[in-house]
């Protein structure tokens, strides 16, 4: 099988449209915002990454690489499976990291 430059685009456009997601659903509580979620800024902060890092991955327009150990360190941050983040239809109550 051909893993083509549109099937990498693909891969990282989800992975940075289920971050976000994840960013309003995760599981812990005590990262959110008085709105109920994650920013950005504060996700940053948690898993020593810059917040450019973050918004470079969330975007539609920008291929920003990212490494598996960067990955889990965001589900352990947000308390989420690791395979939320590849998922095609996020779910709204997600796994837990250790489920």
């Amino acid at each position: 099988m051909n893993y083509t430059d549109q099937d990498k685009k693909d891969l990282l456009n989800l992975i940075g449209k289920n971050i976000n997601y994840y960013r309003y659903h995760a599981n812990n509580t005590k990262i959110m915002n008085e709105k109920g979620f994650v920013t950005i800024e504060r996700l940053a902060e948690e898993i020593d990454s810059s917040p450019n890092m973050l918004y470079n991955l969330t975007a539609k327009n920008v291929e920003q690489g990212v490494s598996v150990v960067f990955l889990d360190r965001l589900a352990r941050t947000l308390d989420v499976s690791l395979s939320c983040f590849f998922l095609k239809e996020p779910i709204l109550n997600p796994p837990k990291y250790n489920d």
